[in-house]
């Protein structure tokens, strides 16, 4: 099953790790025994790095039996993403 989470449900721009926290735990309590979350960010027009790490960074990094896809993310609202989720899915140097 595949779940999507439009998070233009609640604004366009978006910061703080705190409201990066509760949007993650509302996208799994939505996406309960879904095999995939689909984030669209269609019309999100900012996201600070600490939401951005807090909230998709965590979501790719940590949830492991659900996959996670990022769609709709404008180039720079892109970029942020994207860099959050490198940092938590890069392997750690020793």
């Amino acid at each position: 099953m595949v779940t999507r989470f439009l998070l233009s449900e609640f604004g366009t721009s978006f910061a703080t790790r705190g409201r990066g926290q509760a949007l993650r735990e509302q996208a799994l309590e939505r996406a309960g025994g879904s095999s995939t979350l689909i984030v669209d960010f269609t019309g999100v027009q900012h996201v600070s790095y600490s939401f951005a790490d807090e909230f998709a960074g965590k979501l790719v990094g940590e949830c492991n039996d659900l996959s996670v896809e990022v769609t709709q993310a404008s180039e720079t609202v892109g970029r942020t993403v994207d860099e959050a989720v490198r940092r938590r899915t890069a392997p750690l140097a020793c």
